[in-house]
C-alpha cells in the first residue's frame, strides 16, 4: 500500500499556517490592548496633575481592564487611593504592583507604607527589607524603617537606620529628632543632644525637640538649660501643661538657695498658677494638679513667713 506523502505535507503546512496567523492575530489584538492601556494611564497621569483624583482613579481603573498585569497602573492607583485615605484599597493594590512588578522598589516601598498606615507593622517591614534588598541605594526607606522601629519601640533598631538616612540626607529636621530619640532612649545623653540641636538648627519652631532637650537638661539637673528648653516649647504650644509643669519645676530648682529659701519666689508661684490654670482645662493633667497645688501653698507660706522676717 502506497502513502501519498505530498498530499498529507501539503495538509500539514496548512495546519501550521492556520495556527501562525491565528497566533499573530492574538499578538496583534494584545499589543493593542496594551496601547489602549498606555493611553488611559498617561490620561490619568495627567488628570492627577490637575488635582482630579476621583476621576484618575477611574482611568487608572480603564487601563487595567485592558492590560490587568500593568504594574505601574497598580502603583499609580494604590498611590492615588493611599493619598485618599482609601489604606484597605490601596494595600490591594500595591500587592498587586508588586506581583506584576516584582523587582520594582517603588512597589515594595509603598507596600510597606500602606501597611505601616494599617499598623501591620512586620508586613511593613518585609515590605521595605525587600526595598534594600533590590536597591541599597534608596536611602529614604531608612528613614521609613525607623519611623516603624521608633512605634515598635526598637531604639537600637531605629538609630542604626535613622545613622544611615541622615549620613545621606542632612537637610531632615525629623530624622535628626528620632534619631536623638533613640540616642536618649540608650541612655546616650550627650549624641542625644547633639541631634536634637541639628533639628532645632532645621527648625527653630520644632516643639518636640525643644520639649525634649529640656528632658534631657531636667534630669541632669541642668535648670537653666532645662527651663530654657522648655521655655521655647511653651511659647511655641502656649496651651500644652506638659512642658509649663516641667518649666515651673525647673525655674524652682534654679531659684533654690543654699538656705533652702528661693529667690524670685513671686516668679516661681506664676509659673506654678500657669500651669494650673492649663491643667484644670485638661483632664488628662488630673493627677498632677494635687502637687502643684499643694506646692503653690507651700511657697504662699513661705512667702508670707520671709515678709514677716523682713527678707
Amino acid at each position: 500500500m502506497m502513502i501519498n506523502l505530498k498530499g498529507r505535507f501539503f495538509a500539514v503546512s496548512i495546519l501550521l499556517f492556520l495556527v501562525t496567523f491565528m497566533a499573530s492575530g492574538s499578538i496583534l489584538a494584545q499589543d493593542d490592548k496594551k496601547e489602549k492601556a498606555k493611553v488611559s494611564f498617561n490620561e490619568a497621569v495627567n488628570l492627577e496633575k490637575q488635582g482630579e483624583d476621583t476621576l484618575a482613579a477611574i482611568m487608572y481603573r480603564a487601563a487595567l481592564k485592558s492590560d490587568p498585569e500593568y504594574a505601574d497602573a497598580y502603583l499609580n492607583l494604590g498611590a492615588n487611593q493611599f493619598k485618599r485615605i482609601k489604606y484597605n484599597d490601596a494595600l490591594e493594590n500595591f500587592k498587586k504592583a508588586t506581583e506584576y512588578g516584582e523587582t520594582n522598589p517603588d512597589a515594595w516601598a509603598n507596600l510597606g507604607r500602606v501597611n505601616y498606615k494599617l499598623k501591620k507593622y512586620i508586613e511593613a517591614e518585609n515590605a521595605y527589607n525587600k526595598v534594600v534588598e533590590l536597591n541599597a541605594d534608596n536611602t529614604d526607606i531608612f528613614k521609613d524603617l525607623g519611623l516603624l522601629y521608633y512605634n515598635q519601640k526598637n531604639w537600637p533598631a531605629l538609630v542604626e537606620n535613622m545613622k544611615k538616612f541622615t549620613a545621606a540626607k542632612q537637610d531632615d529636621y525629623l530624622a535628626f529628632y528620632l534619631l536623638g530619640k533613640g540616642y536618649q532612649k540608650l541612655k546616650n545623653t550627650k549624641d542625644a543632644i547633639a541631634n536634637y540641636k541639628k533639628a532645632i538648627e532645621l527648625k527653630a519652631d520644632y516643639f518636640n525637640a525643644h520639649n525634649s532637650l529640656g528632658q534631657i537638661y531636667q534630669s541632669q539637673e541642668r535648670h537653666q538649660q532645662a527651663f530654657n528648653a522648655y521655655k521655647k516649647a511653651v511659647d511655641l504650644d502656649p496651651n500644652n501643661y506638659r512642658p509649663m509643669y516641667n518649666m515651673a519645676i525647673s525655674y524652682q530648682s534654679m531659684s533654690m538657695r543654699e538656705d533652702g529659701n528661693f529667690d524670685n519666689i513671686d516668679n516661681i508661684i506664676n509659673y506654678w498658677n500657669r500651669f494650673l490654670r492649663l491643667a484644670r482645662k485638661n483632664p488628662k493633667a488630673g493627677s498632677l494638679i494635687p502637687t502643684a497645688e499643694e506646692t503653690v501653698n507651700g511657697l504662699n507660706e513661705m512667702k508670707a513667713y520671709l515678709e514677716e522676717q523682713g527678707e
